[in-house]
């Protein structure tokens, strides 16, 4: 790690370098290429350059340059970071959505596929943005014309289809958000929450607290998609939730709003989660290490969770297993869109909606648990 000035200002531009992996450290194997590939900006993949700095800003206009590898074939979670350079110059910026994990995720991921074409993974470094740079784009998006709600669901929402039949609001794709609202027969309002780009790590931390603060959500369920540490757990056949993460160095527990919803579900396992910044440090050497501890990993549940506990919101996951770091299945991260992946996943979607029924059905707004604040490391929901 490098610093541009030797300083506490909050000017510093510190350059931090980046995790490098290799197909033979790292629990995707053969695959990890095939992943990489898919992610690496074109700007990267068809140049040199003296030096690629990712950074925490999010820019989709010129001259900034997006990536044309972007799938706009869906309609969330497709925005992927941008390029800029000048003409003249051998520097490349690439412009990541700010978030610390996410900017790390990204700096990993080119030094990564650099190292493993046979290029200068030393050239890459990072800048971490601060939290007011992280919260900012957030606070000034377009969630507020959303109005109050009491439950969000986020992630996989335009996959709930019993619940999402309708227009989508909020705008088009130059805006971050798109949601739908149902009116549950108690007067329980849930949105339905569509992001744009990939609220990856920290960044989901910060959707929470977005949402406390411009819309008074008091309920936020998370459905998307993790890793499993455990052999048996074949992907895309096997749905996850649990009450506690490790995140930042410390475990966060909570009460799973979810809990009883999922009791009739022969689809679901708990289990204990880890919030991991990275893909790239899922390692044979770190499963090693957490394999006897931890059963699910991905970089946002433990964010999301605590960013629920410091603001007064309850937080649930109900998450497809995607792939497996314990066991090499055919499915995992770099041949998601198979599809036979695609078949398997509308399966657990149509009993994740289910479930979210029965929940809907049990919530009551009038006599929801009251939340307790300092849960971080001691455990006051359990």
């Amino acid at each position: 790690m490098g610093s541009f000035q030797d300083s506490k200002r909050s000017d510093v531009v510190v350059a931090h370098s980046p995790t490098i992996t290799s197909i033979e450290t790292h629990t995707m194997g053969k695959s990890l290429f095939k992943y990489l590939h898919m992610k690496v900006h074109p700007d990267i993949q068809n140049a040199d350059w003296e030096a690629i700095v990712v950074k925490g800003h999010h820019s989709r206009l010129a001259p900034s340059r997006v990536a044309s590898i972007e799938k706009r074939d869906k309609p969330f979670n497709w925005q992927r970071p941008t390029t800029s350079y000048n003409e003249k110059g051998r520097i490349l910026e690439l412009l990541v959505f700010p978030g610390e994990d996410y900017v790390q995720h990204y700096a990993a991921i080119v030094a990564t596929y650099l190292s493993l074409t046979g290029k200068n993974p030393s050239i890459v470094t990072y800048q971490l943005p601060t939290p007011a740079q992280c919260m900012k784009p957030l606070l000034q998006s377009n969630l507020k014309p959303m109005s109050d709600v009491d439950i969000v669901i986020l992630g996989y929402v335009d996959g709930l289809r019993r619940f999402t039949s309708g227009t989508w609001q909020g705008g088009g794709d130059d805006e971050l958000f798109s949601w739908q609202v149902l009116t549950l027969p108690n007067g329980t309002t849930v949105a339905f929450l569509g992001c744009r780009i990939c609220f990856w790590g920290d960044i989901g931390g910060n959707v929470v607290r977005a949402l406390q603060s411009i819309n008074k959500a008091k309920c936020v369920i998370y459905v998307g998609k993790l890793g499993s540490l455990r052999p048996e757990d074949r992907p895309n056949s096997v749905l996850a939730t649990g009450n506690s993460s490790m995140a930042k160095g410390s475990i966060v527990t909570w009460k799973n709003p979810l809990e009883d919803a999922v009791d009739e579900s022969s689809m679901v396992e708990r289990g204990v989660h880890y919030s991991l910044p990275s893909v790239l440090q899922e390692t044979h050497a770190w499963l090693e290490d957490h394999k006897r501890s931890f059963h699910w990993v991905d970089p946002e549940i433990g964010q999301m969770a605590k960013a629920s506990l410091e603001g007064g919101t309850r937080f649930g996951y109900l998450h497809i297993v995607s792939d497996n770091l314990a066991e090499k299945y055919e499915y995992d991260l770099s041949n998601e869109r198979a599809r036979q992946v695609l078949d398997d996943r509308e399966r657990l979607l149509k009993e994740i909606e289910v479930i979210l029924g029965v929940f809907f059905d049990s919530w009551d707004r009038c006599t929801v648990d009251p939340i307790c604040a300092d849960s971080v490391s001691q455990g006051c929901f359990t």
